[in-house]
């Protein structure tokens, strides 16, 4: 991608010259909210994603993991598997890197949580080199930029019908800009062909981009992550179609 930055199939990426592991779109307390609307869901986000960490850790040893937005899952409120989980997550991983939390859309009462183990919730982070945050605002782009909140997945369609979905990385070599997958277990992602090159945004500072030569990176449970092309590319071939 670009020098000392990293993409990998735990779903982060990792910025060597700073010993940064970038994740996104978490999600945690999903099931509770889907229980409260009716729909009863097996508790297994907070294991994925605290197993996808561990990965993470184990591989890299970061030195921080920023958490770019959409932490929990609730708008309106903090749910009790919220406050369970938040607290969970940060007691088991606070003492072997440090913990930056990027506030997303989904991520309006954290706080109130992160304030009871003395961590304060960042708009967005900022080095150097390095140009953070979450996509759900229009903060534009500069430096190296990384967002989440797009949760981009590339769609494969085999000849009787059948649909795949592959969480991916976005990135624009131009723009120096990429978006990161959804770490969250629940999330099917959304379809690259079709978010990224709408007229209408799901990431409000793709707008302003009048050339959408992104290139896609598909995360594979057999091959790793794959490079899947342009974006341009992706669109028009009949195998993806």
């Amino acid at each position: 991608m670009e020098e000392n930055v990293y993409i990998s199939d735990l779903y982060c990426i990792y910025l060597s010259d700073i010993s940064a592991a970038v994740i996104s779109d978490l999600h945690l307390g999903f099931e509770e909210e889907m229980n409260l609307n009716g729909l009863f869901l097996p508790k297994l986000q907070r294991n994925h994603v605290e197993t996808m960490v561990e990965k993470i850790i184990e591989r890299y040893d970061p030195a921080k993991i920023i958490i770019n937005g959409d932490f929990k899952q609730e708008f309106s409120k903090n749910l009790p598997q919220e406050w369970e989980d938040v607290i969970h997550f940060i007691d088991r991983f606070s003492e072997r890197t440090e913990l930056v939390f990027v506030r997303g859309n989904h991520d309006n009462y954290l706080q109130a949580i992160l304030s009871k183990r003395n961590i304060v919730e960042l708009d967005y982070y900022e080095d150097a080199r390095y140009y953070i945050y979450h996509g759900d605002r229009d903060l534009s782009f500069r430096k190296f930029t990384i967002l989440g909140h797009e949760h981009p997945s590339v769609v494969l369609r085999d000849k009787v019908g059948g649909v795949y979905k592959v969480p991916a990385y976005v990135y624009s070599e131009e723009f120096h800009l990429a978006i990161t997958p959804a770490m969250s277990f629940f999330s099917s992602g959304t379809d690259v062909t079709q978010s990224l090159l709408s007229d209408e945004h799901f990431t409000p500072v793709l707008k302003s981009l009048k050339n959408k030569n992104f290139r896609i990176f598909g995360i594979t449970d057999d091959f790793g992550v794959v490079d899947f092309g342009s974006l341009q590319d992706l669109q028009t071939s009949n195998r993806y179609r």
